[in-house]
């Protein structure tokens, strides 16, 4: 087994905040959808951003750099 570079782990980090962030779109998407009615030209909720992704990244990255 091998370590990984901090720039492999960026992009772990990276791939997972994306991957929140598109599962909860597609969760609440999926909700409109699955109760039978149109989705509202309305909806509140956009396809995550690359800014989305970037932003919910530093989050898990700062909770995991975490040295308490």
């Amino acid at each position: 087994m091998y370590s990984k570079t901090p720039y492999q782990l960026r992009f772990e980090i990276f791939k997972q905040a994306y991957n929140m962030l598109q599962d909860n779109f597609a969760t609440k998407f999926e909700v409109v959808e699955k109760s039978g009615n149109k989705l509202p030209v309305d909806f509140a909720d956009s396809y995550p951003t690359l800014t989305d992704v970037i932003n919910q990244a530093n989050i898990i990255n700062n909770f995991v750099s975490e040295t308490k």
